[in-house]
């Protein structure tokens, strides 16, 4: 019998009137984020002992994941800013998903886009933040912090979907297609 593919999250918290849940499989995102950055770690400088690349990498980790958390502050904002009606967010073992379902009386190509591009402005604005501290010659995390949030930051203002910039060009060219309530 297939389970009710809502089920399996539970609520942690409600913030800004917004809740945010967890499915069974958030736990994974602790080793996934440690993986990933433990890679870029090892691309980064393949030639570093490996107990100083698994402590670059967790710390890379970290950094990613709590950029992924200031990504879904910033759609929660942006969302308050425009008036869209309360969504949720979705921790699970990879990345934080934002979702909402809005009636088309309440919420109008604006409402999409500001808050669409309330994440990626939160990412890009915290990588700029991060480059401007480090000013060439701070901390090596403070720099990696940086980009990878102002690379991120852009990925995610491309029209691709499931990714941010496919709502807002979407909204903004037309070819975006909502579904009517």
């Amino acid at each position: 019998m297939h389970e009710n593919r809502h089920s399996d999250r539970r609520r942690l918290f409600t913030v800004a009137g917004v809740d945010c849940r967890i499915t069974r499989y958030a736990w994974l995102s602790g080793p996934f984020f440690f993986l990933f950055g433990t890679l870029v770690a090892l691309a980064r400088q393949p030639d570093f002992p490996l107990e100083a690349t698994l402590i670059r990498g967790g710390v890379y980790g970290l950094l990613l994941y709590l950029s992924n958390v200031f990504h879904s502050i910033g759609h929660v904002l942006a969302g308050k800013i425009v008036g869209s009606p309360d969504g949720s967010i979705l921790i699970t073992a990879t990345f934080h998903v934002n979702s909402h379902v809005c009636d088309r009386s309440i919420c109008t190509r604006w409402t999409h886009i500001g808050r669409s591009a309330g994440g990626p402005a939160a990412t890009l604005l915290l990588g700029c933040l991060a480059l401007i501290l480090h000013g060439g010659t701070g901390p090596e995390w403070l720099s990696f912090l940086g980009m990878a949030n102002v690379v991120v930051g852009i990925w995610l203002l491309l029209p691709i979907p499931r990714l941010d910039g496919w709502v807002i060009w979407g909204e903004l060219l037309g070819f975006r297609r909502r579904s009517p309530n």
